[in-house]
């Protein structure tokens, strides 16, 4: 198997998809804890097992997703799932960048050795890194999915899942083939990709709730910008793990091609009066869950 991607775009060849199989909240997750308790919505989550309907249903959503990709010539891993996990986003805690694969240090404890639920990999064609644990504030830390791959350089989002040690350590990692640049102050919360998204080159997608021409990195300001200034809201069973913004979570299989859920219409009419061809199949569960199409798959290579 072969590892090597440079950004969110070009054809997709093999890609890793999260599973729900003996999905559950954690319950003994410091930072998970303090996140959900940080949640301004009326009823509290019921960490631990979900509901077997939404498993059922997310399941489907991932296999028809699976399918499609594979129609499209891309091979697609599968995570091995022995005990309760939450490995629905699969993009969350694996960074790929060139030929290496970063198991990032996750602020979540019981996401760390998520790596080892897809032993392809230590097969693979790649240079794998395991970042140290935090185990202060101080200490690097962020998730994959802070990080926007953009060619030469790792647009990296600094937020309560990113900080700007956790920058230094990957500038380290990746060395001088990459540049990583921190972007501060446009979205607080968790992760990057329902704010920015990568299209094609030099042309991104972007939150008009949270990104203005004067935030956006200098390195942008000539890209070709689709703005997305409102979005339809979807629905989530008892509790919302993701805002509506989870819409914005799209993937790209080749520049001119990318995966929507067919809820989000007005986002499909502006995706195809910009000449991008939109394959639509529902995620049924994305707010429910936290992971639109970006978060549940993590490509290993593209060309």
């Amino acid at each position: 198997m072969i590892v090597s991607t440079k950004n969110e775009y070009d054809e997709l060849r093999s890609v890793l998809v999260g599973s729900v199989d003996n999905f559950a909240w954690p319950v003994d997750d410091k930072e998970f804890n303090a996140s959900v308790a940080k949640s301004t919505y009326e009823k509290k989550m019921d960490q631990g097992p979900v509901a077997d309907t939404v498993l059922k249903e997310a399941n489907e959503d991932l296999q028809q997703l699976t399918e499609i990709l594979e129609s499209n010539g891309v091979k697609v891993v599968r995570p091995k799932i022995s005990k309760p996990s939450w490995a629905y986003s699969a993009r969350d805690i694996i960074l790929i960048v060139g030929n290496k694969v970063i198991e990032c240090p996750t602020p979540f404890n019981s996401r760390a050795k998520e790596l080892d639920l897809y032993p392809e990999l230590k097969s693979a064609s790649c240079d794998i890194i395991r970042a140290p644990r935090p185990n202060t504030n101080e200490d690097p830390m962020f998730d994959a999915a802070n990080v926007l791959k953009l060619d030469d350089k790792l647009l990296y989002l600094v937020s309560k899942t990113a900080n700007r040690e956790g920058a230094e350590w990957l500038q380290h990692a990746v060395g001088s083939e990459f540049e990583v640049v921190t972007w501060e102050g446009v979205y607080s919360h968790a992760h990057i990709d329902s704010t920015v998204s990568s299209l094609c080159k030099d042309t991104v997608l972007l939150n008009g709730s949270r990104v203005t021409e004067d935030n956006l990195p200098s390195f942008m300001q000539d890209y070709k910008k689709i703005w997305v200034n409102d979005i339809e809201e979807k629905d989530f069973y008892e509790f919302p793990f993701a805002s509506k913004w989870i819409g914005m979570n799209i993937l790209s299989i080749d520049p001119e091609t990318v995966i929507v859920d067919p809820l989000y219409k007005d986002l499909i009419l502006t995706l195809q009066e910009e000449n991008f061809k939109v394959i639509q199949t529902p995620l049924t569960h994305a707010r429910t869950l936290g992971g639109g199409f970006h978060c549940v798959t993590c490509d290993l290579e593209r060309e």
